[in-house]
């Protein structure tokens, strides 16, 4: 796609993008946007580097496994900066304390049995049941006495990176905070911009999940008036509509749904949804 100026005119490259992602759905309010608050529950591995890789690192002494079980049910609410009166489970030590609830259990144990329980599941509704494997994951692990391990290296699971720079493209910058950049380089005033992932720690530039696929983002401002955005090639989703503060998030695919814990005041989800995850952010946004 050629470069083409945006400042001053409407650019055929925000047409573009606008038409190429955008389903809205009824009308919309006038909303600011503030800074990242809360955590992103259910999120875990978005989610779970920067303006996309900076900010503070999340390093565990768990193996891979189960941290990416604890990362995608768990970190929402229990991650490094947990929600008020909830334990942080992010290391060995973490999840072999006794529970608040029950000091004749671990953290993990309690865990475990909340995963199994269709009356008081953990995470909690709306957000999705921990999958028949990744309770076994984490199971097997607590039976083999809560082994250490060195945590999951970044991956790109789509193999594929932009390498386009700031050419104007609606798949530019994927895991990059689109708002900050545009902020300050006269691209279009987006209201709401990030990228999906299929999982938590992949790096900046990544080409994220292909949301033609069926994924939606669907955001629901604080009157009730929504948003249904999908994502394209690279994950990345945006619009300029704005919703009354605070908004609610989530992630739809294939019947499956990742919901936001906390409400959000800030649009853009990169800022938080780093490779390492800010602001309580677990990491990168995720598909469910």
């Amino acid at each position: 796609m050629e470069s083409i100026g945006l400042i001053g005119r409407t650019s055929r490259y925000l047409e573009i993008m606008t038409r190429f992602t955008i389903a809205m759905v009824g009308t919309f309010c006038v909303a600011s946007v503030g800074t990242c608050v809360g955590a992103s529950g259910g999120d875990g591995r978005d989610g779970q580097p920067g303006l996309g890789s900076g900010g503070s690192s999340l390093t565990t002494d768990l193996p891979c496994d189960v941290e990416t079980v604890l990362g995608a049910r768990c970190w929402g609410c229990h991650g490094a900066s947990p929600a008020v009166g909830l334990p942080a489970l992010t290391n060995v030590a973490s999840l072999r304390a006794p529970a608040r609830s029950d000091g004749t259990k671990t953290n993990a144990e309690v865990a475990l049995a909340r995963m199994q329980n269709d009356l008081l599941p953990m995470p909690p509704a709306p957000a999705a049941n921990a999958t028949t494997d990744e309770i076994a994951a984490l199971s097997a692990w607590v039976a083999a006495g809560y082994p250490s391990g060195s945590g999951c290296a970044p991956i790109c699971s789509s193999q594929t990176m932009w390498t386009g720079g700031n050419h104007e493209s609606p798949e530019m910058n994927p895991g990059m905070a689109c708002i900050q950049c545009h902020s300050g380089d006269g691209g279009p005033g987006f209201s709401f911009a990030g990228t999906v992932y299929p999982t938590a720690h992949e790096p900046d530039l990544c080409n994220g999940a292909d949301g033609t696929n069926g994924a939606t983002v669907i955001i629901t401002g604080a009157d009730g008036r929504m948003l249904s955005l999908r994502p394209n090639r690279a994950g990345n989703f945006f619009a300029e509509q704005r919703l009354a503060l605070p908004y609610e998030a989530q992630v739809v695919f294939s019947g499956r749904a990742r919901t936001m814990v906390a409400k959000q005041t800030s649009g853009d989800c990169n800022a938080c949804h780093t490779q390492t995850g800010t602001n309580s952010a677990p990491g990168r946004i995720l598909l469910p």
